[in-house]
């Protein structure tokens, strides 16, 4: 097996994930000979246990994962390892990315201009009405909208994306194979044909509770923010809230009913120092990105016609056609870098920059 043969087989071991991933490539130097090490070996790594050894014993072979590649071929899943191409590039600046994620659809260079919905699963009405609304304005303005496909708001949040023609991707907490809720069988089905569903977890990986909050740092890690729509004071949602502080992206939050205990998750977010969010201007002026084009406007307009922010021309002006990396138009503009990464996914939703597969960027149009 090769390096990435043997990223995929260590990860089928359920109780490896990136961070324990990172420490045994970090040990032993590769994933293959991390595979290929003692037993003695593996048990002087922190957090390996006896278990977790004899599972990577399991999967030494192959056998499991040529039959774990066979699986997802024959379901259309892809299997994609940090070290890939179609590996989601704002996922990789995160603290231990997932070494390797499944995707059931197809995720798009686009849907690096992306924002989460996330919130209660037992939502009030006025919730589910909220997060879909928010959802679907962000869809409309261009935004690819995250979440969890879990009951309540993040099931919405995905309704409100598909309604009107958007795409959505939905993180979840078992295999990309298992539907779950089961109820959101054909949510699911529209999900992957407008989108993706993503997991780290090998197929078959039924819905445990502990893969739940390691799920939530993905949602947040494939955002440039993260809206919340409804939330108990210890509600899943605000661990995503809390990985994206720690992502650096930013926090966002629905006010609600004072009498609603969903609504004091959201309060708390908002005294902290969240953005209040009535609509997706509040979200825009955040991320300083103005006057979005929808996504059916694509490439049908000329640079001179679309209404860039001062960071975005900024960014455009440091660009010509030969490739950059963001290092070069931080240096170039001033720009910080998380300043360089939005105003480079706003433009390549409109078509004006293009992204190679070695995440370097050039202008994509003559003019402006």
């Amino acid at each position: 097996m090769d390096e990435r043969e043997c990223t995929i087989a260590l990860n089928m071991v359920g109780t490896i994930g990136g961070a324990r991933l990172a420490s045994l490539i970090q040990c032993f130097g590769s994933a293959r000979d991390a595979l290929l090490a003692r037993e003695d070996a593996l048990l002087r790594v922190e957090g390996i246990g006896p278990v977790t050894v004899q599972r990577i014993a399991e999967v030494r072979d192959g056998r499991l994962l040529r039959e774990e590649l066979e699986k997802a071929d024959d379901l259309g899943v892809s299997i994609v390892t940090t070290s890939d191409p179609g590996y989601p590039e704002r996922l990789l600046n995160i603290d231990h990315p997932p070494p390797v994620l499944y995707v059931k659809g197809e995720i798009l260079p686009g849907d690096g201009l992306a924002i989460a919905v996330v919130g209660a699963r037992h939502a009030t009405r006025y919730g589910r009405a909220a997060a879909r609304l928010v959802a679907g304005e962000a869809a409309s303005a261009g935004f690819t909208i995250v979440s969890g496909m879990a009951r309540g708001i993040d099931s919405e949040a995905h309704r409100g994306a598909l309604e009107t023609g958007g795409r959505t991707i939905a993180v979840l907490g078992c295999g990309v194979d298992v539907v779950y809720p089961p109820e959101n069988e054909k949510l699911a089905e529209e999900i992957a044909g407008n989108g993706a569903l993503v997991s780290e977890r090998s197929l078959g990986t039924r819905p445990y509770g502990q893969n739940f909050p390691a799920r939530n740092r993905i949602i947040s890690g494939l955002s440039l923010g993260v809206v919340v729509v409804e939330a108990r004071e210890t509600s899943g949602a605000l661990i995503t809230a809390k990985f994206a502080l720690e992502q650096g992206r930013d926090v966002f939050a629905v006010p609600g009913d004072i009498r609603s205990p969903l609504s004091r998750g959201t309060h708390q977010l908002i005294r902290d120092g969240a953005r209040l969010v009535e609509g997706i201007g509040d979200i825009l002026e955040e991320l300083g990105i103005e006057n979005m084009a929808a996504p059916e406007s694509h490439g049908s307009r000329g640079e001179s016609s679309l209404r860039l922010s001062a960071r975005e021309k900024r960014v455009l002006a440091a660009l010509d056609f030969s490739p950059a990396s963001a290092d070069d138009i931080v240096d170039e503009t001033g720009l910080g870098p998380r300043d360089v990464a939005v105003a480079l996914a706003g433009l390549e939703i409109r078509g004006l920059v293009a992204r190679a597969l070695d995440g370097y960027v050039r202008r994509a149009k003559e003019g402006g």
